[in-house]
Formats: C-alpha cells, structure tokens, sequence
C-alpha cells in the first residue's frame, strides 16, 4: 500500500507540472507573514460559506491569493450567490477590513487594468525603464513582561524558537517587501529583541540581540514559484499545531519550488478540480549527529468541490557529514526513498514522515449541527519512519456560534501518543534510532509544538466587541514525553484584546497564566534528551502587547 502511495504521488507530481504550466500566468507576489490576522478572516469567511473556493490549508499564500479569494466573495455577494442567515454580523466587517489592507491587488483583481490607475492604488513608483515597483511594509513593536515560577526560560509554542524570560523585553522587527516588475518578489525581516536569551539555541542560548529572522525572494513564471531564503511553513490544518510543518522552530534556509497559485490539470482531467504542488530542501544546523543533514519536504494539495480540501505531505532527512551511505544525495535519494522502504538501516537509511490532512464544511443541520453556518471539521493523520509511529490532529470549527452574532469558537485535540498507548512503543514521533537527533531543528520539532509520546486539548473562541475590537481567550491542557515515568503535564488559561485604531494601526495586549508540573528542559541534542525535574510545579505568568503599522 505505502509503495503503491509512492509511485502515484510521483506520477501526480510529473503530470501536475505540465497543469501548472498549461495554467494561466500568475504574477509574483510577497507571502503574508504566518498568523498575519488576514489568515484567520479568511479562513472564517470560507467556514461561513461567503468565500466558496479556497485552498486555506497549506501556508504562506501570497497576498494576490488572498485577493482573489476576497474578490470571489464580493462577486458572490454582488449576485447573491453568499449565504444571508445572519453572517453579514461578522462577514461584512471582516470583508471591508481585508478589502482595505489588500487594496492594491485587488484592484487588479476586481477590473483594474490601466497601469496608471493600478499605480495609484498600489501606492506604487515606475522606474526609468518603465516597469511597476511595488513595496510595502510592516513594524511591530512588542512589549513582555515575564514571570517564570522555576528555571530561567519556558518554552513559547509555534514562535519562530523563542522562549519565555524572567524580566521584561522589547521586541522589534520591520518586514519590509518590494515586488519588481510581475516576475519577482522580495521581502526581509529583521529583528532586535532587547533581551538576547528569549531566542533560544536548542539547548544553549543566544547571545545575539539582532537577527535575521526572515528574508525570501520570490521568481514567478508560468504558475511556477522559485524561492530561495529563509523562511517558515505551516502544512496542516491544525490551528494549535500540526505534525510535520510548522513555525515552532526557528526559521530554515530553503530552496522552495512549486505551483504559485492552485491550477487545474489539462484536458479531460480539468473538472476534476484545482491542484497545488508545494517543495522544499533545507540543510539543518551543524550540532546534531550528522552535521549539515538535509529535508526535503514534498505537498500535493487538492480541492475537489469548495466543501472539502485534502492534503498529502511528505518529509525526508538524509546525508549529512559522517553518513556512511554514499548515495545519498539529492534527488537520486529521493527516487530511493520513494520507491523502496529506506528507513529501516543500512547505508541508504533515512528518516521518514508522512501526513494525510483535510477540511471539510458541514452545513447546518437542525438538530444535528445547530449552528447557522454549520461548523468546520479537519484533521491530519500522521506517520513518523512509516508505519511506526502514528500521530493524529483533529479539530471543529463553528465560525458562529448564534445566528447574527460575531462569536466563534474551535476546539483541537492533537496525540503522538498512540502507538505507545496502545504497542507499548515508545519516544516515536520526530524521533529516529539512527539519526537520534530527530527530526528537529536546534531541538524543536518541526512539526507540532508539543513533541514525542505527548497530548494536547486546546479550545479558542473570540468574539467582536465592536466592528474594530476582537476579544479572544484560549485554554490549553497537555502531557509532554508520557512514556517517561516522570513527564511534563501543563494547563494554560489566556485572554486578548485586538483594537484597529484604523486601517493600518492595531493595538494588542495579552495575558496567559501557565501552570507546568515537572517542567521539561533540553539537556542534549546529540542524541536529543529532555529531562523533566520531578515533583517541581511552575507558575508562569505572561504579560504582552503588540503595536503593528502596516504600509
């Protein structure tokens, strides 16, 4: 069966490429930042049913894919097509909002073809040889204050490898973008944290208080991206994490290649609905067992109708200094790898995970789903060294709780603790018996926060005060490392408060209160090792908030 997986996401790959090609012209755009709050409008909008077809699930898109989902919605509201039993609450101000923020590109997308006037609301410059400049950018200013009731750091979840510190600190970083001409996008963000031992190195600290947190640059031709840089992902569903591919760690240098845009497959293969190919290669860092080791990661996403969204995802680590395999370089590793089982020893060994994903809509149904949008349902399915270890995400979404209220509310259950539970064996996820330094970047998971052997329950819901005040609040239960007799169990409790002062200007502040028995803490990378300090309980106190200006 698992060969079988392998041949056809092949085959689908090399016949999507000619889809990708055949596909209409998509013109190079930055990315949102990830957990930009334009991916979480969105997203509700699409659960609404206002926006009917978006493939939301793998992350960043580019700001010009998040117009022509928003132009979509407008379309659909213009011919009332849109769904009207109570969700103009939340869907109008959510929509005037993105309409704001992403008003340059859709100008382009709503009939605006005159360069001049696409100039003028792109705020944008022609150079000498005539050709369109278009930049932007974005400051934030954060301002912490932390109180960490045992051991000088904590762990902050899906945060770019930061920690909790005791003190206070400033945050400050500018993104600045600039897309030249409609083939290339640039963007690069750089980062001053006044207290240089909040970025934590694996199991050593920082000692730097400027950084280079992110910088891209994007070439677009024929549907087809090329990014090179450095840069996070967020492959999966999940909101609280995900298995494979998220931002908990500190960003990787990538090599990036595949669809700019969702596509349709040629010829008779076009209803069946639109495509996306996403790729990577990295190296990750010196201090792990083989040194320099390399990831690819491959994701084939795919939109049938506009109610459901499938995902499958793949990673592989191979090579490294002091590997003895020596074939194992790239790509002809990975035609190895995906056509026989490589992760069970020997000179060709690799490390493996795989991951299924979905979202699916369901409408309201009386008695049955009493909300008036119905509710949203997604999950991953996940393996690490396949089929060894399994991992499993999975979520519910109701994007409005009462009809023509602005209340939602989501609840997320995530476990890398099965096979353990229930085979008795144990430290399987993002661990591995040869390459013990796992599969992790400077100690952090790439995937979901929360690491091996562990369970996670966390609900979220926010409500709207005002058009331009969000209330949010959040509770998180976990176990971390169950398989060790001693392990880490936390309960987090949080509450945020969002204000638009106006289109460009927003105001956030925060608080969460963490209460963490046998507290964990890194103690080697190479083998990875986490030690818990037994019958110690920690209270944690964290005070946030946030000045971003968006130009």
């Amino acid at each position: 069966m698992l060969l079988g997986w392998r041949v056809r996401c092949s085959l689908l790959a090399l016949t999507a490429v000619l889809g990708m090609m055949a596909s209409s012209t998509a013109l190079a755009s930055v990315n949102l930042p990830l957990h930009h709050w334009a991916y979480e409008a969105i997203e509700r909008l699409v659960a609404l049913g206002v926006i009917d077809r978006a493939m939301i699930i793998p992350k960043p898109y580019s700001r010009k894919q998040a117009a022509i989902y928003v132009a979509r919605a407008i379309e659909r509201i213009r011919t009332d097509e849109a769904p009207a039993e109570g969700q103009q609450a939340i869907a109008e101000p959510l929509l005037e909002r993105l309409l704001q923020f992403l008003q340059p590109e859709l100008g382009e997308q709503l009939g605006v073809t005159s360069n001049e006037q696409r100039d003028r609301m792109r705020g944008a410059v022609r150079s000498e040889a005539g050709e369109a400049i278009r930049f932007g950018g974005r400051l934030q200013v954060e301002g912490d204050a932390f109180s960490v009731g045992h051991g000088t750091v904590r762990l902050r979840e899906n945060d770019m490898g930061r920690y909790y510190a005791n003190g206070e600190q400033v945050r400050t970083d500018f993104r600045g973008w600039i897309e030249l001409t409609d083939a290339l996008a640039l963007s690069i963000d750089p980062q001053y944290i006044s207290n240089a031992h909040a970025l934590g190195i694996g199991a050593t600290e920082n000692n730097h208080n400027a950084y280079l947190q992110e910088f891209n640059a994007k070439l677009t031709l024929f549907n087809i991206a090329l990014q090179v840089g450095r840069s996070s992902l967020w492959w999966g569903p999940g909101y609280n994490g995900t298995l494979l591919m998220s931002d908990h760690h500190f960003p990787l240098d990538m090599l990036q290649l595949g669809s700019e845009e969702p596509f349709r497959l040629p010829w008779v293969f076009r209803p069946l609905g639109e495509w996306k190919i996403q790729s990577f290669l990295t190296k990750l860092e010196r201090d792990r067992d083989f040194p320099r080791a390399q990831v690819f990661g491959l994701r084939i996403s795919y939109l049938p109708v506009d109610w459901i969204e499938i995902g499958l995802t793949r990673l592989t680590q191979f090579d490294g200094r002091g590997h003895d395999g020596k074939d194992q370089y790239f790509p002809a590793i990975l035609v190895n790898s995906y056509l026989n089982n490589t992760n069970k020893g020997g000179p060709f060994e690799t490390n493996e995970q795989a991951m299924a994903d979905f979202r699916v809509r369901v409408p309201s149904i009386p008695y049955l789903v009493p909300f008036p949008a119905g509710m949203q349902v997604y999950g991953e399915y996940g393996l690490e060294d396949p089929p060894v270890g399994i991992g499993i995400v999975f979520g519910v979404y109701i994007p409005q709780v009462l009809k023509s209220s602005t209340t939602d509310f989501r609840i997320e259950y995530a476990d890398t603790d099965i096979r353990r539970r229930f085979q008795g064996n144990s430290a399987q996820w993002y661990n591995n018996g040869v390459r013990t330094s796992g599969m992790r970047y400077r100690g952090f998971p790439l995937g979901h926060w929360m690491g091996t052997d562990a369970i996670d329950l966390f609900t979220r819901t926010t409500s709207f005060l005002t058009d331009d005040i969000q209330l949010g609040a959040n509770v998180d239960f976990y176990e971390r490392d169950r398989g060790k007799p001693v392990h880490e169990k936390g309960h987090e409790a949080g509450l945020d408060l969002t204000w638009w002062l106006s289109n460009q200007i927003q105001i956030t502040a925060g608080y969460t209160f963490q209460r963490i028995h046998n507290p964990g803490q890194i103690t080697s990378m190479t083998p990875f090792i986490e030690t818990f300090a037994g019958g110690v309980t920690s209270n944690n106190h964290f005070l946030w908030t946030n000045l971003t200006v968006e130009f």
